[in-house]
């Protein structure tokens, strides 16, 4: 696995130049001058999934789809297809990794999950499970509002207080 060295969240360009001429740069030469190769990579900043997104994706794509699609007289469960639509739109990744007895680099491919699409990444990721499931005759429903999910949910809030009878929401305890 590749291990991360150095993070750093950078949000002005007056904080980024402080980071990176305080402390990455100069981090960044000494390794080098020790001889370690580095892979520097910059991503736009990017929260992780949301629990929405997760349970969107669980509770009603893919149940949706296990629930609707039969293949020759079958039916398969969640977690094939969740598997099947994963390596159909998440391709594996290749990662180098180096032999501590013998120093060889290797290249394996990596799976890759979901946990690590970040928030767009999996808005793209579910829009392209529901065109897949359109095209297989299946159609998704979108996202319930509080006030519609199934009353079990919202009785045991009720029962544990964490109903707010003003909105309808379901509160979640701190």
């Amino acid at each position: 696995m590749t291990d991360i060295l150095a993070r750093a969240e950078l949000h002005t360009p007056e904080q980024a130049r402080a980071v990176l001429t305080s402390s990455t740069l100069p981090w960044i030469g000494e390794q080098l001058k020790q001889g370690r190769e580095l892979v520097l990579e910059v991503r736009l900043l990017e929260g992780d999934i949301t629990e929405k997104q997760r349970g969107y994706l669980h509770a009603v794509v893919l149940t949706e789809i296990a629930q609707g699609l039969v293949i020759d007289g079958r039916r398969y469960s969640m977690a094939v297809w969740k598997e099947h639509l994963r390596r159909e739109f998440l391709p594996d990744k290749v990662q180098t990794f180096i032999n501590p007895l013998t120093g060889r680099k290797s290249r394996r491919r990596v799976r890759q999950s979901t946990e690590d699409l970040g928030i767009r990444g999996m808005a793209d990721y579910i829009d392209k499970c529901c065109a897949w499931a359109a095209e297989h005759g299946i159609t998704i429903s979108a996202p319930l509002p509080p006030e519609l999910r199934p009353q079990r949910k919202r009785a045991k809030a009720i029962e544990n207080g964490q109903f707010d009878a003003d909105t309808g929401e379901i509160l979640e305890p701190a």
